[in-house]
């Protein structure tokens, strides 16, 4: 069989001397006048197919079709074999009105001819790419949603609330939204409280730019961390269970810091990140497996947790505008997470999930944490904390509580806290959380 495009080149060549002056000297003028002349030439065919005694036949049809596909003269996209009703219609040696008479739709016309997939091909690519959604999802479920469950106590009673804080920082901690989340503590008694990533800012281990000014020591950040572990536990009174997920830049940084920097210290058992924070007598559960700055027993076990096996809590996987949507879709169940600084609740939108959700918590630290990053007049970013009720059936009602910005005020389960008068934002020098405190 002949190649339809066989001998094209040498055509155009041909058009292209025989041109006039002023069509030589204008490679656009001259498709032009290529176009116009295939155009005339198919009115003629369509002229002389519709005397026929006979109708076109379905081959006839068919071979037309991709020669048009094919015809490197009109079709810049020959190479993909691409047709559409109105190229055909302009080059198609017979009258569209045939095809429809023929074939019903010009798609299928095109699947007839080869040039589209067909119903059977495009159903075995749906199937197959559901198959590989489903075998990632498992994957997924393995990896992230199937860590190693918190050994806390079983739920009491018919539910259990979580107070949660993500993304302080360290030292770009804000003394308001931390006096506000410790005054949630003290007045609601949850069950349990959940520092849910980036405790630490580790800005001296970091390779990312350090922001003068608040660039401070390794143990000034871990000292501080511990304070705060300590007034949640002694001013706010807190007994219940009290978690701490590393995040990105805790425990992940320390560990990338000794495997890429320091490999040599990376196996001393007291740069462990419990035991650099000294937790062991604030009872706190550190449940951030899976690198060799974990605590001892858990390097295999992945980050984040299931609270009573239905509940997911990592500090964060997913970015852009609604993370809570991502992150639902992703994990199949409730959870929480924080990483992005910025709130948002997403709700399952099917009957079968419907009472599904998943809660972004806003950043405990202030703007200034954001100003070398983000470029732009404001950080996009909001204050605040997250506020959850699990109950024993596996469903929870939660939500995220923002700082209102102007003022300085946040409404929690009907208690409000504003701005204590003469509290201002401290230096990030020292331990100075110890002057800033809930009296």
């Amino acid at each position: 069989m002949r190649d339809p495009s066989e001998g094209a080149p040498e055509r155009l060549v041909d058009q292209f001397l025989a041109a006039p002056e002023t069509l030589r000297k204008n490679a656009a003028e001259l498709q032009k006048a290529v176009n116009r002349k295939a155009q005339e030439a198919a009115r003629e065919a369509r002229a002389l197919a519709g005397k026929a005694k006979r109708p076109p036949s379905v081959e006839d049809m068919i071979a037309d079709m991709v020669r048009v596909a094919e015809d490197r003269e009109t079709n810049p996209f020959w190479k993909f074999r691409t047709l559409s009703r109105k190229r055909y219609d302009l080059y198609g040696h017979f009258p569209i009105a045939a095809l429809d008479a023929q074939f019903g739709q010009f798609n299928h016309a095109l699947e007839v001819a080869g040039l589209r997939e067909q119903q059977g091909d495009r159903m075995w690519r749906a199937n197959r790419a559901r198959r590989s959604r489903e075998a990632h999802a498992a994957r997924y479920l393995e990896r992230y949603v199937h860590p190693y469950v918190a050994r806390a106590r079983q739920m009491e009673g018919e539910s259990y609330l979580l107070l949660s804080i993500s993304d302080t920082h360290a030292h770009f901690l804000c003394p308001f939204t931390w006096l506000a989340f410790l005054s949630a503590i003290r007045d609601l008694r949850p069950d349990g409280v959940l520092f849910n990533g980036d405790v630490l800012e580790g800005a001296e281990i970091s390779r990312h730019p350090k922001i003068p000014g608040w660039t401070r020591p390794l143990q000034e950040e871990l000292d501080f961390a511990r304070e705060m572990f300590r007034q949640v536990r002694e001013d706010a009174g807190h007994e219940g269970d009290l978690y701490y997920n590393g995040g990105n830049h805790g425990v992940d940084r320390l560990a990338s810091y000794l495997t890429q920097v320091a490999p040599a210290l990376a196996g001393l058992r007291t740069l462990r990140i419990d035991k650099l924070l000294g937790l062991d007598d604030l009872r706190v559960q550190v449940m951030q497996g899976g690198t060799i700055a974990s605590p001892e027993g858990t390097e295999d076990d992945k980050p984040g947790f299931l609270l009573f096996n239905s509940y997911r809590l990592h500090h964060g996987t997913k970015l852009g505008m609604c993370p809570a949507r991502d992150e639902l879709l992703a994990a199949g169940r409730s959870g929480q997470s924080g990483h992005v600084h910025r709130a948002s609740l997403y709700y399952g939108t099917t009957e079968r999930d419907e009472g599904l959700s998943w809660m972004s918590t806003p950043m405990g630290c202030r703007h200034e944490a954001g100003r070398a990053y983000v470029k732009s007049p404001n950080t996009g970013w909001q204050r605040g904390f997250g506020i959850a009720r699990i109950f024993a059936d596996g469903s929870v009602h939660q939500h995220p509580v923002v700082v209102s910005g102007k003022v300085d005020r946040v409404t929690v389960e009907g208690f409000e806290y504003s701005r204590p008068a003469g509290l201002r934002d401290p230096k990030p020098e020292g331990v100075w959380l110890t002057d800033v405190r809930l009296r």
